[in-house]
């Protein structure tokens, strides 16, 4: 008897013990679903402190010598030189005229404007007779050609003016002019320098006039500092506009190449590229002083910044994970929605599940721009800190569920298509050679830099750089 209710006791325990682990296995699988009450990361958008690079665009000025030529002709006609008088110049016994041959010719050498000017001179010689104690005289005329030639150094000015000095560099005699009466030759030396002493004023003058003309600096870069300010669109099909807000004028030193004469500006800006419609702006008329300098930075950047908008992010966010459910051993959690917002540096990812667990969790991750697939992905993505330290305690298991790693590869924005596109359109800018009222802008882009994240109640905002070259040529008449 005390056997059989033995067997008993003992069948019942292990009939018990069989139904009941499996309950509780199931209980706690999913069976009866605990419920986490994890505290909600605090929503908290820092204000902007992104500063966009500044970029250092060349501005070559260059007068062509041929337009210079035409300018200095057209002001230095007819009669240039006239001297009237025997009695000048120390009573030299000389009328010397002197008119222009043929046309001025204008170059360039070292920082030297040169100018060859060929004139045709008509000259008078009084000879003093001396007979039986009177003053006779005999007057003989002469015709001549010669060259006379002139450099003018250039120099501009910090109010954007240029000062010029002309100064004589010699001549060359084309056809000699003899004045010869009683075995008296006038020596040519004498004719030329008083031709070069007295004419030198006069021509000086004009070609001071003319290069001043030719190149009037304060209106060439005005227009230009103006103009450049204007947004202007780079892609209809983008509606991509590119900016430019200066800030800096440097000049160096002119100088000459293949007769012409050449200088470069370098203007310092930001330069900005905006996708839709055309970027508020406002025209800063008033052209800084000129800053001298010894050399021009060639540093080149356009300044790009991508929207993306949280809207976006959560709508793409809910496409991939809304109902995703992961599986851990016997545990099982069920994605119902998702939502996404900023703290600071970081995205907040809130995720209310169910199944194993119910109620919300959090995680964290900062946005990175991936150079590779040209996308923005959270990097360092991981449970919040007041997750971690409620699911430590009632759903460990969650650490080791791949939840994290499922998110961070569906959690990835492509933004590549928007910068192939910028960087094409604006290639293509700078390749075509297209003019901005009277500039032409060409150049080239080398290299994508990314710059800055930053996040706002709206949206992501990603900064990245275009680094290239670039030059601005006057184009006007």
């Amino acid at each position: 008897m005390f056997a059989k209710l033995r067997w008993k006791k003992l069948k019942l325990k292990r009939i018990s013990w069989k139904w009941v682990l499996p309950v509780l296995l199931v209980l706690l699988a999913g069976g009866g679903c605990r419920t986490i009450r994890v505290e909600k990361p605090a929503e908290r958008y820092d204000a902007p402190e992104y500063h966009p690079q500044y970029s250092n665009i060349n501005i070559p000025l260059e007068v062509n010598k041929v337009q210079l030529k035409k300018l200095v002709n057209r002001r230095l006609t007819g009669q240039l030189y006239a001297d009237t008088s025997f009695e000048d110049n120390d009573r030299d016994n000389l009328m010397l005229f002197a008119s222009r041959m043929d046309s001025i010719d204008v170059g360039f050498e070292n920082d030297f404007l040169t100018y060859r000017v060929p004139l045709k001179i008509y000259l008078k010689k009084r000879t003093n007779m001396g007979i039986f104690g009177l003053d006779l005289y005999d007057i003989t005329d002469a015709n001549a050609e010669v060259v006379l030639k002139f450099k003018t150094k250039l120099n501009i000015n910090r109010d954007w003016s240029l000062s010029t000095l002309t100064l004589p560099d010699g001549y060359e005699w084309i056809s000699t002019p003899t004045v010869t009466l009683a075995g008296f030759q006038l020596p040519l030396p004498v004719i030329s320098d008083v031709l070069l002493k007295g004419s030198l004023g006069f021509i000086a003058k004009g070609i001071d006039k003319s290069v001043k003309s030719a190149v009037d600096l304060r209106k060439i870069v005005g227009d230009a500092w103006i103009a450049l300010q204007k947004p202007f669109l780079v892609s209809p099909g983008d509606s991509l506009w590119l900016k430019l807000s200066p800030a800096q004028l440097s000049s160096v030193p002119i100088q000459g190449k293949d007769g012409n004469m050449l200088s470069s500006l370098g203007l310092k800006a930001l330069v900005e590229l905006y996708w839709g419609r055309e970027p508020a702006y406002t025209v800063n008329p008033e052209l800084p002083p000129l800053r001298i300098t010894s050399a021009l930075p060639g540093q080149f950047n356009i300044n790009i910044s991508l929207d993306i908008p949280l809207s976006y992010i959560n709508s793409l966010a809910r496409t991939t994970m809304r109902g995703y459910t992961m599986a851990f051993k016997n545990y099982k959690v069920i994605v119902k929605d998702i939502t996404i917002y900023g703290q600071g540096d970081n995205l907040i990812v809130e995720l209310p599940v169910e199944g194993t667990v119910k109620g919300s969790i959090y995680l964290a991750g900062v946005p990175v721009f991936n150079k590779d697939s040209l996308t923005i992905e959270l990097d360092n993505l991981d449970f919040s800190v007041s997750t971690k330290n409620v699911a430590v305690k009632t759903a460990s298991w969650l650490f080791h569920s791949g939840l994290v790693q499922k998110l961070r590869t569906k959690l990835v924005f492509p933004v590549g298509e928007q910068l192939r596109s910028a960087r094409e359109s604006v290639a293509a800018t700078l390749r075509e050679n297209r003019s901005v009222e009277n500039f032409r802008i060409n150049g080239s882009i080398e290299k994508l830099e990314p710059e800055k994240i930053q996040i706002t109640p709206q949206s992501v905002k990603a900064y990245f750089v275009f680094e290239g070259r670039v030059r601005v040529i006057f184009s006007g008449e």
